[in-house]
């Protein structure tokens, strides 16, 4: 099991009883639910709302940093209070919270790095594929201590001159003041593999992902009650059963959720929760 963030949609009114209205939302997914559910429902055995202690939750507007109805990371087990990062939160209503910016900076972020390494592969030999690389399809080798092992072929596979050669245009790339946060979870990230986390990409296709890497948004429980996960069809928890829903999702398309949550109105709540799956 592991841990999944998720995005909780909310009316307004149920700022005021929270904890509450969040655990209402998400039981119809409990692992541990009562009665024949199919299997796909069973998703959750405990959650906590949190997102703005690392920057995973939500952008506060500017100026609404003090604002009273802005979430920030509720307790942990034991009572201790992780803060939020400034300027972010754990969530609030969707007006005073960045949205579709965010989303809209590090596509646009991504497909600059994405046209970076073309530039760059067009311009040396093609590199080997990381499988080629691994100690097992090398005959004869010992296995005394194979994360060493491991570890030296991950470094000879960086070493290929594509990926040394991007590494070097990742260094110098300048990106403006809107993306700069972005610069760690996408340019720098990335530079530890290009050949397999762009490779065989399309240009949209990396701009979905990595945006999803950037900043979240994928995975989003709407206002009707629809667990939706880009990349799997969505799930209706009013119904016990996906085979069998005959109810048309909400749920939303490209932007890894952003695009519904920026259709929702001005005073509804987003809540950003880790749930462990």
């Amino acid at each position: 099991m592991a841990g999944y963030w998720l995005t909780v949609c909310l009316p307004g009114e149920a700022r005021e009883r929270l904890e509450e209205a969040v655990g209402g939302a998400l039981a119809p997914f409990w692992l541990d639910s009562d009665g024949e559910i199919s299997v796909d429902l069973r998703i959750w055995d405990h959650w906590r709302i949190r997102g703005g202690s690392e920057g995973a939750g939500y952008r506060i507007r500017p100026g609404h940093e003090e604002d009273h109805r802005i979430i920030h990371d509720h307790p942990r087990w034991d009572g201790s209070v992780e803060p939020s990062l400034p300027g972010w939160c754990a969530g609030g209503p969707r007006g005073l919270l960045e949205v579709t910016g965010p989303w809209e900076r590090a596509a646009a972020l991504a497909r600059l790095v994405w046209d970076g390494w073309q530039e760059v592969a067009r311009a040396h030999p093609p590199a080997r594929p990381w499988e080629d690389f691994l100690p097992e399809r090398r005959p004869g080798m010992a296995y005394s201590d194979y994360s060493a092992l491991l570890a030296a072929a991950h470094e000879e596979y960086l070493a290929q001159t594509p990926a040394a050669a991007f590494r070097d245009w990742a260094a110098g790339l300048r990106v403006d003041s809107g993306a700069e946060e972005l610069r760690p979870r996408i340019v720098d990230s990335v530079t530890h593999d290009p050949l397999g986390m762009i490779g065989g990409c399309t240009r949209e296709e990396f701009a979905r992902r990595a945006a999803r890497w950037a900043v979240g948004y994928g995975n989003v429980l709407t206002l009707d009650g629809w667990w939706c996960e880009e990349g799997h069809p969505p799930l209706h928890g009013a119904c016990d059963d996906p085979a069998t829903c005959s109810h048309t999702s909400s749920a939303a398309g490209d932007g890894g959720g952003s695009a519904y949550l920026a259709g929702l109105s001005a005073d509804t709540l987003l809540v950003s929760v880790r749930c462990h799956v």
